[in-house]
């Protein structure tokens, strides 16, 4: 029998030494009315709050992954787009043979095959994320996995404009326009991100019960 609860404290765990170092950026750094000034705490923070969202991102879809893993669940039955991570490896061979007639025939002789698999050759990949996890990628992530992803829908523009742009600004060797930004509201937004992808990994996992 598989312990869940092992798995929901593994997320439980991971969020919440991520949300203690943002806490403990937000002690150190800012206070209540403090804006963002242009120096290499705001920089660190930047880069810090964005490393928490993608890297506890990518735990928790290691974590359901691997629940799906010793549960022994058939990828079919738990989205039909998961399937992509069998499939992946194969539709990028097809690609690169041009589609030739025997290169069709061969992938959809591998198709038959591949149906009814579980997730032990699943490729994660196809659901992670490398670098740049804003809402067009996680709801294409989200599309794959099944996942609804309405809960996100009213922080679209802050994912994409505060945690991945200002990232990728700082990372390119620029520095964003932070003027009207309170470091604080920064920390409490990715805090409160990483509380709703742990609750609908967990919704997820309870499903699989």
């Amino acid at each position: 029998m598989i312990d869940i609860d092992s798995f929901f404290n593994d997320i439980d765990r991971k969020r919440f030494e991520r949300v203690r170092e943002l806490a403990e950026m937000n002690h150190r750094f800012t206070s209540s009315d403090m804006n963002f000034s242009y120096d290499i705490n705001a920089k660190a923070i930047i880069v810090l709050a964005y490393a928490h969202w993608e890297g506890f991102y990518n735990e928790c879809i290691q974590t359901y992954i691997s629940l799906l893993q010793e549960k022994g669940c058939k990828v079919k039955d738990i989205s039909w787009n998961l399937l992509y991570g069998l499939l992946s490896n194969k539709l990028t061979r097809l690609k690169d043979k041009n589609h030739s007639p025997k290169a069709t025939c061969d992938f959809i002789s591998e198709l038959y095959h591949l149906i009814d698999m579980d997730f032990e050759n699943f490729d994660i990949n196809v659901i992670s994320s490398r670098s740049n996890l804003k809402f067009d990628v996680l709801r294409q992530n989200y599309q794959i996995l099944g996942f609804d992803i309405d809960r996100f829908q009213d922080k679209r523009i802050r994912i994409d404009t505060e945690l991945v742009k200002w990232r990728n600004s700082i990372a390119h060797g620029d520095f964003p326009d932070l003027s009207s930004a309170i470091l604080s509201d920064h920390i409490h937004f990715t805090q409160n991100l990483l509380l709703t992808l742990s609750d609908q990994f967990q919704e997820e996992m309870q499903r699989l019960i």
